[in-house]
């Protein structure tokens, strides 16, 4: 039996062979635009991660900057059991206690990060040689400097190895940024001893006097560059010149009026001699531009991108803290003659008259407000550092120093910068100095 085979027709295909021009069309808007929901979720995913960094390295920023500042800012003026003299002052409100001032007994102190070497008859600073001893007032323990983009109040002490100039370049200090500068004593310290050195209590203490310290278990190490000593025995401190050669130390070109009592320890007090040269420590901090490292950055001063850098400076040596700093303010709780406390900028200070009684044997000196300084406040404005695109005016919105501001990317900041697309958040601390609160 045959079967019949059924064939197409001439021509007809035997199946499709490709899409029609319709088809191809609707495939390509279909593939366009899942290509744009790609395109713009990988954006939206990139900015947000961008502003979601960009505020952790904010947050994290700030926060360090102000714990660190508060290390030193506490210590500000600190001397070794004697900040003060024990008395409150008679006529006050709320009890004062006059702070107490090293004598000094050495021609040259030469404190860094001033024109200090001396005080000379007035209460001044200078950079000549004492003659005769005088007793170093705890107002040169703290200074700040209040600045605009043109200059600082006061003046800040300038030449070789001082604080940069203000200026609008790498290396420079940024304009409108204050100025603080604190000085405190650290360090252990080494016991002296009944029998120190070799003078009774009312001999005079002259140049080539040995003393012997009696360093215990957690003490620092003598060191053998120490050229200045600050005695204490809680009461009398004193500034001497000094080397030293292990535990055995001996007296330099001292001034008259020291006595042995200054070397010669107490059962009645712990008396320490502790290494004026390196561990008082003079510490100041400021803003300086560095340039930024990323070379796709958009340009913010001229055609360079500069980023503001906080520092710390310990005895001249600078330390970089955090970037992205765009400005710096202190203001300064003072206690007056009658006890009560104002807040004051650094040129309010400076020129406050209404001073709080002085150290025993001392006259009001100039800015003699500064060692009646309880309490300081620092404000800083810190940005994301790196720009993040597509912020609107509200996210460009910050508050400093009590005001609010809304700034277009090409507008500048008071330190001279185009404002740029970051995010900015200010960051304030309340800080209590150890040294002169009860």
């Amino acid at each position: 039996m045959m079967r019949s085979i059924r064939t197409r027709p001439a021509g007809h295909p035997s199946s499709p062979r490709g899409f029609s021009l319709l088809e191809i069309m609707i495939a390509l808007a279909l593939g366009l635009l899942l290509s744009v929901g790609i395109i713009s979720l990988f954006g939206n995913t990139s900015r947000t991660n961008k502003l979601q960094d960009g505020l952790a390295r904010l947050q994290e920023n700030g926060r360090f900057a102000i714990t660190r500042m508060e290390q030193d800012l506490r210590q500000a003026g600190t001397q070794y059991c004697s900040n003060n003299n024990g008395g409150s002052a008679s006529g006050t409100v709320v009890p004062v206690l006059p702070a107490r001032a090293p004598m000094v007994y050495a021609k040259d102190i030469a404190l860094p990060d001033s024109t200090l070497h001396s005080i000379d008859g007035s209460g001044n600073p200078t950079d000549e040689a004492a003659a005769a001893a005088y007793p170093l007032s705890p107002r040169w323990f703290v200074q700040g400097y209040s600045c605009t983009a043109a200059s600082c109040t006061p003046d800040l002490p300038s030449g070789t190895g001082q604080i940069p100039d203000m200026g609008l370049a790498e290396g420079k200090r940024v304009p409108a940024a204050d100025v603080l500068t604190v000085r405190y004593q650290r360090g252990s310290g080494w016991p002296l001893a009944a029998n120190a050195c070799v003078l009774g209590k009312g001999d005079p203490l002259v140049s080539g006097t040995k003393i012997t310290v009696s360093p215990q278990t957690g003490d620092d190490p003598v060191g053998a560059d120490v050229r200045l000593a600050l005695i204490s025995d809680c009461i009398n401190p004193a500034i001497v010149p000094i080397s030293a050669s292990g535990p055995q130390m001996t007296v330099g070109d001292i001034l008259p009026g020291a006595t042995g009592a200054m070397c010669n320890g107490t059962g009645l007090r712990d008396m320490r001699l502790f290494d004026f040269s390196n561990d008082f420590v003079t510490v100041t901090y400021y803003l300086v531009f560095r340039a930024d490292d990323n070379p796709d950055a958009r340009p913010n001063a001229g055609s360079a991108r500069l980023v503001p850098v906080l520092v710390r400076r310990e005895n001249g040596v600078e330390q970089e803290l955090v970037r992205g700093v765009d400005q710096l303010v202190f203001r300064y709780g003072v206690q007056d003659a009658t006890g009560n406390m104002r807040f004051l900028t650094a040129t309010e200070v400076q020129s406050f008259a209404t001073c709080a009684p002085p150290p025993a044997g001392m006259q009001l000196e100039p800015g003699c407000a500064w060692r009646s300084v309880r309490t300081i406040e620092p404000h800083l404005l810190l940005n994301t550092v790196d720009e993040i695109a597509g912020l609107d005016d509200a996210s460009r919105t910050y508050r400093f120093d009590g005001e609010s501001f809304t700034k277009g990317q090409d507008e500048l900041l008071p330190s001279g910068l185009k404002h740029g697309s970051q995010i900015r958040r200010e960051f304030i601390s309340y800080i209590s100095s150890r040294a002169t609160n009860l």
